[in-house]
């Protein structure tokens, strides 16, 4: 009988037990580092499935599953730790760091390679740096303080606009200086980084010595810019959604502009003391009642022609995949007004879906694909009265934005819309923003395949094609009875239109074949083999035409007549080969090496091809024996050398060139430039010497870098004689010889790092010096767009030149300067130019630093940024306040004139203005600040919260961008671009942040978003 129950009984445990196996419940839990830290991104997986989740910013997670079944944890550095579901609902994990994990961290030149094991000086911004800069519409920006010796300028406060960005100074004169970007291995131009969606970065690495820019060879003399986009893991798909919104304003202005009663009366006095201009003035010319009226009319121009931006920002990613197979894939949408009212703003759209399948244990084949469409509707950036900012400074607040009738009525038209007043300007630019629009649209398409083959453990070989293509669109209008056509235009052929098609087509092709092995167990050796072919495609062409039937119909067929037309292309080629080595001995000492050839269509057949090395060594102190148990983690000493070139100049320079023309109907040929078959590369030679440390579990860690970079064979417009025919008077030649040094230092604490507390403090900064070696037969070249810059043997580059100012004569209220013997005088004369020493567009202290505190779900970050020693000439002040400007609005600190005898830090007297406005180093201020860029806030729902929703994760969070600043600088000290008219980015003579004349003006933002993941 007993026999008989046990046979009953076993198939009922089996039953119960089965029932038990496959009775899904819910599982949460904690993961945490080996110091008991909470581990936010855990990957978590049901083994054999691709059910699956992520562990939040305080470590927990839950998820579904079996008793039974596996529960896998994996993190980048962190050993994969696997936990069978039990009876217990709670699961509970701590991993430990996995060195060999730790080892692919750091992204270098055509491959990835381990922190340990690096001899290069390589910045990382981490995901974590990103998320705290977005939403932001350009991801240069982003880079503004996070590395040490990356130099990051805004232009310009305008939507979508990209950022001046320098590695380690300014490596070159003429040819850009701009860093070489890379994204996912495609090389990408600069202009169309603002296409690129931040949301979708997972990191970047910026590549600043020879050891890993001579992989680069000619493209890599002003540094590499190398962003990783993010990638798929496996598990069960994850959905991530963030959205925001916010509005932006003008950052106030540290200085006051007259109103009404203070003009007024400036003008007042400046007639009394017998200034002409001011004799017509309404301050010297009204009577009681007519005063009375033009107060009433007291107009704040900022006010009617600037608004609060909108700014928005919404961004849809899904990624996962399996153990072959894993997908990225985002959707963003970014539109920000801008400040300026009446016209649109920036908006762009973007796509992207990164894939890679493991199609066989040795292949694996990578495809990235990624969209992006952006409009910008752009004001006139000049030094004109088509400037709204100039208007905004310059119209005078007796001048309403509307005309105005005898009794005080705003004026209308046919319509019975307002009339707006053509303000004693002559410009109505209130209603010009809306009569001559110009817009440009970008379609961005960057794309690469890549199949990675390993033919044995010894053997691999990595081929990779990638293509960008940009298709680019202006319509510049001046509608039919609009401002600028009623004063320039054809009253036969009202309206006009100019369209501009620009295509630029690059790909690149490369092959990396890679032999590997291990000597005697410590010694490890590789070499790798480059081919690379790059091949730049540029083709444009424009038409215009005049008289147009509708200002609703913007096309060129319907104008009545076409007026010109052109086109044109250009192609350049880059071929490549070269070759890597690498050693190490059991991880302590390392060697690495590097040689590249390339040719280059830019230069003649004598010159074509430029050979580019480094060699650099590496000592990880740290692991010898005898540290073993002290409180230093990580110490390593590094040193490496190298070249590398400089090629960004025109594409015939070696030619001589020829326009051509028509004269009575026959096609002509005109000579425009002096070929020079001898122009060569730009060369670059590098030495970096540094040591990475990290102290106590690495609670403190850090980076202090010396380098020396000398740019010789320098590219530059050398002076001809006009009998030659150059229509610049100028030939394209190899001159000179500057020099770039400089002490960098990035410090990173966790001051307290606590379960449910943690707070980190860090930052960077970097010391610069330049100067320039020497220039043929020791001439000097005056630069910069106004002529006062000069490059001299033995001074800063670009040191300032002009006039100096000696003060005012406190007698007689006189300008006084200094002539070229140091005399004072009451003279003016541009004779006086010398050589400011010391004083250039150039900071010699640049940095940034952060503080972040997150306690439970909350958290906060302020970031810091800022510069110093660098010198602007602030001819927007000039502007302010100089007396020839007396019939336009002026600053409140025009009343600070000389008025009597004795007087002392005053303004010259009125009566001086032949004298007192003139261009001198009275204008040329400090560019010292230092900005809070980025002010976040944000808190995580606690999962307890989540069960049962569907949601992994909710975070909120509100960010502030430029809140607040402190300088001594009379304006806004972030400055680019001076005036886009008077000086374009890459124009002759262009140097960044040399002046400001009115450009867009820096922004404040304040947005709001959420981040839901499921």
């Amino acid at each position: 009988m007993r026999t008989k129950f046990l046979y009953m009984l076993v198939p009922l445990l089996v039953l119960c037990m089965s029932f038990s196996f496959a009775q899904e419940k819910t599982i949460s839990g904690n993961v945490t580092d080996q110091q008991g830290l909470p581990l936010p991104g855990v990957s978590i997986v049901i083994v054999g499935t691709t059910n699956g989740t992520q562990t939040d910013f305080d470590g927990n997670y839950t998820i579904s599953a079996s008793v039974g079944q596996v529960l896998r944890y994996s993190y980048i550095g962190q050993k994969t730790v696997e936990s069978t579901v039990g009876a217990s609902n709670t699961i509970n994990v701590q991993m430990e760091e996995d060195a060999q994990a730790l080892a692919e961290v750091v992204v270098t030149g055509y491959g990835s390679r381990s922190r340990e094991l690096s001899t290069s000086a390589i910045s990382t911004v981490s995901t974590e740096k990103i998320e705290a800069f977005v939403p932001s519409t350009s991801v240069d920006n982003i880079l503004q303080g996070q590395a040490a010796g990356v130099q990051v300028t805004a232009a310009n406060g305008r939507p979508g606009q990209t950022a001046f960005v320098t590695i380690r100074g300014v490596g070159s004169i003429n040819a850009s200086t701009t860093p070489l970007y890379v994204v996912d291995g495609i090389p990408v131009n600069s202009d169309f980084i603002n296409n690129l969606n931040p949301n979708d970065i997972e990191s970047f690495s910026i590549l600043k010595d020879a050891a890993t820019v001579s992989k680069y060879g000619s493209r890599g003399a002003n540094g590499v810019v190398l962003i990783t986009t993010k990638k798929g893991k496996s598990g069960d798909a994850r959905i991530t959604f963030r959205s925001s919104y916010g509005f932006g304003e003008k950052i106030p202005d540290p200085f006051d502009l007259m109103n009404t009663s203070q003009k007024l009366e400036l003008e007042r006095q400046f007639a009394e003391l017998g200034v002409n201009a001011a004799q017509s003035l309404p301050g010297a010319t009204a009577d009681d009642a007519e005063r009375r009226r033009l107060i009433s009319l007291d107009t704040n121009w900022e006010e009617e022609l600037l608004r609060k931006s909108q700014i928005q920002s919404n961004s849809l990613s899904v990624s996962g995949g399996d153990e072959r197979l894993t997908y990225f894939l985002s959707l963003g949408y970014d539109k920000n007004t801008g400040i300026i009212d009446r016209i649109d703003g920036f908006e762009r759209i973007t796509a992207r879906l990164n894939t890679s399948y493991q199609a066989k244990d040795w292949l694996n084949i990578g495809a990235n694909i990624s969209l992006s469409r952006s409009t910008t509707d752009l004001p006139r950036d000049r030094n004109n009265v088509q400037n709204p900012f100039r208007a905004m400074y310059d119209y005078n607040p007796w001048d309403p934005l509307y005309l105005r009738d005898a009794n005080g009525g705003i004026v209308t038209d046919d319509q019975g819309d307002p009339v707006y007043n053509p303000t004693t300007s002559g410009f109505p630019i209130a209603l010009a923003l809306q009569t001559e629009p110009e817009d440009n649209r970008n379609f961005l398409i960057t794309g690469s395949l890549s199949a990675d083959m390993k033919f044995s453990d010894k053997f691999s070989n990595r081929f990779s094609v990638g293509a960008t293509n940009n298709r680019y669109n202006r319509t510049a209008r001046s509608i039919a009875g609009g401002v600028l056509n009623s004063i320039v235009g054809d009253a036969n052929f009202p309206g006009t239109q100019t369209d501009n098609f620009a295509n630029t087509l690059q790909y690149n092709v490369n092959n990396l074949f890679t032999y590997s092995d291990t000597y005697g167990e410590y010694h490890n050796f590789s070499a790798s083999f480059l081919l690379e072919y790059n091949e730049n495609i540029y083709t444009d062409l424009f038409a215009s035409s005049r008289g147009f039937p509708s200002p609703e119909i913007p096309y060129q067929d319907v104008a009545a007549e076409a007026t010109s037309a052109g086109s044109s292309e250009a192609r350049r080629i880059l071929f490549s080969q070269g070759l890597f080595l690498d050693y190490d001995y059991d991880s302590k000492y390392i060697l690495s090496a590097s040689v590249r050839r390339d040719g280059s269509s830019r230069f003649g057949p004598d010159n074509k091809y430029g050979y580019f090395y480094s060699g650099s060594a590496a000592w990880n102190i740290a692991k010898e024996s005898f540290m073993e148990g002290s409180f230093v983690n990580d110490l390593k000493l590094r040193a490496s050398y190298g070249t590398s070139g400089n090629q960004n100049i025109g594409d015939f320079n070696y030619l001589d060139l020829l326009q051509f023309g028509t004269y009575n109907g026959n096609t002509t040929a005109i000579p425009i430039g002096v070929g020079n078959p001898e122009i060569q590369w730009e060369s670059q030679a590098i030495l970096d010497v540094g040591v990475e440390f990290g102290l106590f579990n690495n609670r403190i860690s850090g980076v202090v870098d010396y380098y020396k970079k000398n740019s010789k064979d320098l590219l530059l417009n050398q002076p001809l004689s006009q009998t030659v025919g150059d229509e610049d008077n100028s030939i394209v030649a190899n001159i000179g010889e500057i020099e770039n040094s400089g002490l960098e230092v990035s410090l990173n604490a966790d001051v307290i790092r606590g379960k449910d507390f943690i707070w980190r403090v860090g930052g960077n900064v970097a010391f610069m010096d330049n100067k320039v070696v020497s220039l043929v037969n020791g001439e000097d070249i005056i630069n910069g767009t106004f002529g006062y810059n000069i490059l001299s043997e033995g001074e800063e580059i670009n040191s300032f030149y002009t006039v100096k100012y000696a003060g005012v004569n406190p007698a007689n209220g006189e300008p006084l300067y200094y002539d070229l013997d140091g005399n004072i005088t009451n003279e003016y004369s541009a004779s006086f130019n010398t050589i400011l020493k010391g004083k250039s567009p150039y900071a010699n202290i640049e940095g940034g630093f952060f503080t972040s505190v997150r306690w439970h779900g909350f958290g906060l970050r302020a970031d810091f940024v800022g510069k110093g020693g660098n010198y602007i000439l602030n001819f927007q002040r000039q502007s302010g306040i100089s007396i020839g400007n007396i019939d336009s609005n002026q600053r409140v600190e025009a009343f600070n004139y000389w008025k009597q005898p004795g007087d002392t830090n005053v303004l010259p007297s009125p009566l001086y203005q032949g004298t007192a406005d003139q261009d001198s180093d009275r204008w040329l201020e400090r560019g010292d600040y230092i900005r809070l860029r980025t002010l976040t806030f944000d808190y995580s729902l606690p999962n307890k919260f989540l069960d049962g929703t569907g949601l992994d994760a909710v975070r909120f969070f509100a960010t502030g961008q430029n809140l607040f600043t402190i300088t001594e600088y009379n304006g806004d000290p972030e400055i680019g671009i001076g005036s886009n008219e008077s000086s374009a980015a890459g124009s002759q003579g262009f140097i960044p942040g040399a002046f400001s004349l009115f450009s867009y003006p820096q922004t404040r933002s304040y947005t709001f978003g959420v981040e839901i993941g499921f």
